[in-house]
């Protein structure tokens, strides 16, 4: 139950986000400030992708392992980015909050 509520949470949100970055002025300017413009559209296709994945059908396992894995992998870079620009910690948070959630499905996924 809560890993299918992880799946549809950090689906919609990361779904959302990729879709938001590839034109919105502030993820636009965020992007830049970050030093990933020139990866911008990578980032937010990847993004719309992997949480496609969490969101399919709930019997691909093997979808939910690799979206979660990568958004996982994703989520550390961008945390890990926060920290090197000097991101106060309330900026950070959400960062640490999705690789922990995704790192959780991640785990739950592999177990099955």
């Amino acid at each position: 139950m809560i890993l299918n509520m992880f799946r549809i949470f950090s689906g919609l949100s990361h779904l959302a986000y990729g879709i938001l970055a590839l034109s919105h002025p502030f993820y636009v300017d965020e992007f830049e400030r970050f030093g990933f413009s020139k990866f911008r559209l990578l980032i937010a296709l990847s993004q719309v992708f992997f949480g496609l994945g969490l969101l399919l059908d709930f019997r691909k396992i093997k979808l939910t392992e690799i979206s979660s894995g990568l958004l996982s992998i994703m989520m550390a870079g961008a945390l890990i980015t926060r920290i090197i620009i000097k991101d106060e910690l309330i900026q950070s948070l959400p960062a640490l909050g999705y690789l922990l959630i995704n790192s959780f499905i991640f785990i739950k996924s592999i177990q099955k």
